[in-house]
């Protein structure tokens, strides 16, 4: 069952994110990526504050990444700070240290099929946990010169999410595979059931595993 849902997009950088009211302490605030902003406001959303949590991203932390390369490349020290915030899970991890969440998260990317994976791989955490999962998948590639590169999205910051309920009932929503055109592939197949479900109330859906 989908208890809820929601998603963000935005051609450059996602405004109006609400982080002074959802990450009310400064210093972690200013230490989010842009991923982790984009996270934490779409946990908020869905209003999940605790429990298991699998997130995806095709590219991961993009800025962090650049920010690495460009160090060695100019022969110059890598920032602790990059370096720290690099790994995939960086996002997923400052939304449990916002709320102080014990459980456990599961990171998935695998190029287009990211967000299909992260809905196979929260079905299984949702059945074998017995409670609700909360399922993320986001891009964030607005870096300088990334037009050189990008042909797959016209979204260079984007986010869906959903909470997965385990439940005995049968499907009532059909999800219909499409394309996504202004979106990284990453995030379609969240897309897909977030477009069954919308506006609509106790949405089931089978996921094959």
């Amino acid at each position: 069952m989908i208890r809820a849902m929601a998603k963000v997009a935005a051609n450059e950088s996602c405004d109006n994110l609400d982080e002074k009211r959802i990450v009310p302490k400064m210093m972690l605030r200013r230490r989010l990526t842009r991923s982790a902003r984009i996270m934490v406001y779409l946990a908020d959303a869905c209003g999940f504050s605790e429990g298991s949590v699998v997130y995806g991203s095709a590219y991961g932390e993009m800025q962090a990444t650049a920010d690495i390369v460009g160090a060695i490349d100019a022969n110059e020290p890598i920032s602790p700070t990059a370096f720290q915030n690099s790994v995939y899970n960086t996002a997923p991890s400052y939304f449990s240290l916002l709320h102080g969440n014990k459980e456990e998260i599961l990171t998935v990317s695998s190029g287009d099929d990211t967000s299909a994976n992260v809905l196979q791989t929260g079905a299984l955490q949702a059945v074998i946990k017995g409670k609700e999962v909360l399922l993320v998948c986001s891009e964030a590639i607005n870096i300088p010169n990334i037009d050189e590169v990008n042909t797959c999205t016209d979204y260079l910051e984007s986010g869906v999410a959903l909470t997965l309920l385990p439940t005995e009932q049968e499907a009532n929503i059909e999800v219909v595979k499409k394309a996504h055109a202004d979106y990284a592939p990453s995030l379609w197949a969240m897309l897909d059931v977030f477009d069954a479900c919308d506006g609509k109330n106790g949405c089931i859906v089978t996921l094959e595993l």
